[in-house]
């Protein structure tokens, strides 16, 4: 069944009340101050029946000025609007705010309710209109079908209600995807054999009983216990529907209206969002950059700085790009649509549309930035969702988490990456996260950077530790985890951007080339440790007898990479042959004997204790032997 909410809009005193009343047979007054001072200070709520096949739902809102954000609560929700204008007054203030609060959170369609029929003539009632079409001129009402009602004698309201119907039935159903489940809290209280029960209008998706659902900007974990959706126990609500939770687990206290009710990770807490913010046509008053505003999202009312992006000051009927600063985080989707009001005194001013939910810092005036908000604003969705990925990719977001940020399901985001990754904008990286086509080049560039460094101040050195590139990496990038630089360096290897040989980095096709000195420098190192034989010197007493001592070291960690040299002790290098020599020693009187003593592999090697020592205790450490007691035995390697 199609779930269709139908609000009211209006000055106080106008006849909202009293027209769903005609309308429904419902008093949507149930406050007893609101008895006693004949004004709707809370939402209040009714049906209407027989509607044939669609379920309409009207929200009565609240027109008293100082009860504005209780309108706003309501209003935001809804798929068509009764503009209430009573003709024994005609456009009020109220009248007047409320329609450009209609217009701001564009509201698409409606129908121009002129109430109390009966106490005016028709001339007045025709002079009320015209200053009426004057109002609604070139908005999306101009259009809009005008009737004339009286709640008190009757007249038009089976009429009306029959034009309700058929406007209805042109909404359209919203969607009702699981995953897409939203319900902005408007009231909390306790039943009694019930517990917490919330109620808010389910502005997307669907819920049902014994479902687990996410209460935010909290972030915790709740359990249906129970649904109601206009006064009936329900197992499912959908999408357009006046919903009522039972929640398992928590407290009244431990709820407020404002919170939003949605599927597990659907969301995404933020101190920061991009949008676009208009000013009243009708307003007197300016927005500077800078200034404390009141903002009014769902049911949410919360306060925030406005930094212009790209102007000093917006002024009536002018829009800007701002970036919107919170102290506590909160919890919207691209473009839902807010309400601003001004900080002191509280007024209603504007509103606007969210391009970017959980956005990065800016500074003003930065063309880059001025550019992409245009883009979210007026491009097509893949364009769109291209650049959202692109820009995302320092987050290294999984589908669950574009899905949250593009208000798109699970499955629909992963069909937009497949598509981004078969036009090869995007890359998926072997751990299941995804990096735009310009992010992926930063990376790749850095990487050859950070090398090309490296090679240019160690000709001959075969590559960086790999270590380094990764610590390199994730400070250049400004990485969260060393995890996520060790998977950037799979994909730059299997793209062939870098060679990784061991623990040693390189940019792909690099080779060692040696200068003259450097060549000669090779040729008598290594001639050294060959004529040293077993009894080597230390590194360290080696280099130092060199003037370029860091050259020195290069082309002993060179040979050492070429296996020309191996390490023999700590500090110590040999020359491979020897070390071949030594070991095949070793090698061939442990397959005769059980045991060999330090004395006996000194006297077969022909060298000093000192050597032969550090020889056996780097193959204890390499588990070739085994020290028992004064004597080796197999050690297994």
């Amino acid at each position: 069944m199609q779930n269709v909410i139908v609000g009211t809009a209006g000055h106080v005193d106008h006849g909202k009340t009293c027209l769903i009343k005609a309308l429904s047979g419902i008093d949507t007054d149930r406050l007893k101050e609101e008895k006693k001072r004949g004004i709707t200070i809370e939402l209040g709520f009714a049906n209407l029946l027989d509607t044939d096949g669609v379920h309409i739902g009207i929200i009565d809102v609240p027109g008293h000025e100082k009860f504005v954000k209780n309108m706003l609560a309501g209003i935001g929700g809804i798929d068509l609007v009764l503009l209430v204008i009573a003709l024994d007054e005609g456009v009020m203030p109220q009248t007047v705010e409320h329609f450009e609060i209609l217009k701001m959170l564009q509201i698409r369609q409606g129908i121009i309710v002129l109430t109390k029929s009966d106490t005016v003539d028709s001339d007045w009632a025709d002079m009320v209109e015209e200053d009426v079409n004057e109002l609604v001129e070139g908005s999306f009402l101009e259009q809009a079908p005008r009737i004339r009602v009286s709640s008190y004698t009757g007249e038009n309201i089976e009429t009306l209600k029959q034009m309700i119907i058929d406007m209805a039935k042109k909404t359209g159903k919203r969607r009702e995807e699981a995953e897409l489940f939203r319900l902005p809290i408007d009231r909390v209280f306790t039943m009694e054999g019930f517990g917490t029960v919330v109620t808010g209008t389910l502005i997307e998706g669907m819920c049902e009983t014994g479902q687990e659902v996410m209460v935010y900007p909290q972030e915790r974990l709740l359990k249906i216990r129970g649904v109601q959706s206009h006064g009936q126990k329900e197992e499912k609500a959908f999408a357009g529907q006046r919903t009522a939770i039972n929640l398992a687990g928590i407290k009244k206290e431990e709820l407020s209206r404002g919170e939003v009710l949605a599927y597990p990770g659907s969301l995404v807490n933020s101190t920061m969002v991009d949008a676009t913010l208009r000013l009243f046509a009708s307003t007197q008053r300016k927005l500077k950059n800078g200034d404390r505003v009141h903002l009014s999202y769902g049911s949410a009312q919360v306060i925030g700085k406005v930094i212009l992006l790209d102007a000093d000051v917006i002024e009536a009927g002018q829009e800007a790009f701002v970036q919107l600063r919170f102290d506590e985080p909160i919890c919207v989707k691209r473009n839902d649509k807010f309400i601003v009001r001004f900080y002191s005194p509280v007024e209603t001013f504007g509103g606007g549309t969210v391009l970017n939910p959980a956005a990065d810092k800016h500074k003003r005036g930065q063309e880059a930035v001025i550019e992409s908000l245009r883009l979210k604003k007026t491009g097509t969705d893949i364009e769109v969702r291209e650049q959202m990925v692109d820009e995302e990719s320092r987050r290294f977001p999984e589908p669950k988490e574009l899905a949250a940020w593009m208000d798109l399901t699970v499955s629909e985001a992963e069909k937009l990456l497949d598509t981004l990754r078969n036009k090869k904008k995007i890359l998926h990286l072997n751990d299941g996260s995804f990096v735009g086509k310009a992010y992926w080049e930063r990376v790749a560039e850095t990487a050859k950077e950070i090398l090309a460094q490296f090679h240019r101040e160690n000709p001959i050195v075969g590559g960086m530790d790999r270590e380094e590139l990764k610590s390199r990496l994730a400070e250049r990038l400004h990485l969260q985890s060393m995890k996520k630089a060790e998977t950037l360096m799979a994909e730059l290897e299997k793209r062939k951007v870098i060679s990784i040989q061991g623990s040693i980095v390189s940019v792909a096709g690099f080779t060692v080339s040696y200068s003259d000195e450097a060549s000669r420098l090779v040729t008598d190192l290594e001639n050294i440790y060959k004529k040293a034989g077993f009894e080597v010197p230390s590194t360290e007493e080696l280099v130092s007898a060199y003037k370029d001592k860091k050259q020195a070291k290069q082309v002993l960690a060179e040979l050492t990479k070429q296996g020309v040299l191996v390490k023999a002790g700590t500090g110590v290098l040999m020359h491979k042959e020897h070390w071949d020599r030594a070991l095949s020693v070793l090698r061939d009187y442990l397959s005769s004997h059980p045991e060999i003593t330090l004395g006996e592999f000194r006297d077969l090697l022909g060298t000093s204790r000192k050597y032969a020592v550090m020889l056996l205790e780097t193959y204890d450490q390499m588990k070739i032997t085994k020290k028992v007691g004064d004597a080796r035995i197999p050690g297994g390697k």
